[in-house]
């Protein structure tokens, strides 16, 4: 489970606390993922492949959006 910050989005222990949810949640999949068969490396880049692609959609979201105003 991934608990909320706690703390507000100026604040610089914001990030720290960002990047171990993240880590730990990686973690978590990377190990149940390499269990049932997948490699660690594969599943890791799948995980990147996935970000990158979500980060292109948010992306063109923002040019849709900025382009229609």
């Amino acid at each position: 489970m991934i608990n909320p910050p706690s703390t507000q989005p100026d604040s610089p222990e914001r990030k720290v606390e960002l990047d171990q949810t993240v880590d730990y949640a990686v973690q978590i999949l990377v190990e149940e993922a390499h269990l049932v068969g997948w490699t660690r490396v594969e599943f890791l880049t799948a995980i990147l492949d996935a970000a990158n692609a979500r980060l292109s959609a948010i992306e063109e979201e923002r040019e849709l959006e900025e382009g229609g105003n």
